[in-house]
C-alpha cells in the first residue's frame, strides 16, 4: 500500500535521505522546510526526476497556527499515513553553559513542534488505519544523553515514547 508521507526537516541531510528513501518505496512525500525551501525544492526535483512523487511544504513548526493552516492544505488531498518528525535546531551547548534562550528554542522546536505537527494529523491518520499500519516517528532514534549532555538530547525522551504510546491506543 503506497502512502502519503510528511518529513519535517526534510530539507536537511538526514531528512533528505529519509524523503528519498520513502519516495523510492513509492510513497508520495511532502518535503518540509522552514527556512530551507530552496533545498526542499531541489530534493523534490531529485525525487520527481527519479520517477517519484513529492512536493515541498514550508512552515515554522514552532508556530502552531501557521503549522495548522499549512497542514489543513496538505490534508485537503488526503491524510498523511507516515509522519517523520525530523525538524530540529542546532542550539548545542554543553548543558551547564546552555542559556535559557537556547534551551527554550530546542524545546519549542523538538517538543512543541512535535505536538504542533502531529496533533492535527493524528485523527485523519488513524481513520486510514489499514493492515499496512501507520508510521509515526520521533525526530531521533536515540533517547540517550550524549557525552557532552548537549541540548537536543533531553528532548528526545519527551518525544521518543509518545509514538509508542499513541500506537497502543
Amino acid at each position: 500500500m503506497k502512502r502519503r508521507a510528511l518529513v519535517t526537516g526534510g530539507s536537511g541531510g538526514i531528512g533528505a535521505a529519509i524523503c528519498k528513501r520513502l519516495a523510492r518505496e513509492g510513497h508520495h512525500v511532502y518535503v518540509h522546510a522552514n527556512r530551507g525551501i530552496e533545498a526542499a525544492s531541489e530534493i523534490v526535483a531529485d525525487i520527481t526526476a527519479a520517477g517519484g512523487k513529492a512536493q515541498s511544504v514550508s512552515f515554522d513548526v514552532t508556530n502552531a497556527e501557521a503549522t495548522r493552516l499549512e497542514l489543513e492544505s496538505v490534508l485537503h488531498d488526503g491524510p498523511i499515513q507516515i509522519l517523520i518528525n525530523n525538524a530540529g535546531i542546532h542550539a548545542d551547548a554543553v548543558f551547564p553553559g546552555m542559556s535559557s534562550d537556547q534551551w527554550h528554542r530546542v524545546i519549542d522546536t523538538s517538543v512543541d513542534g512535535f505536538f504542533n505537527v502531529t496533533q492535527p494529523l493524528l485523527m485523519p491518520m488513524i481513520r486510514t488505519y489499514a493492515p499496512a499500519g501507520i508510521t509515526l516517528m520521533p525526530y531521533s532514534v536515540s533517547p540517550r544523553w550524549n557525552d557532552q549532555m548537549r541540548g537536543p538530547n533531553p528532548t528526545k525522551n519527551s518525544v521518543t515514547f509518545i509514538p509508542a504510546h499513541l500506537a497502543v491506543r
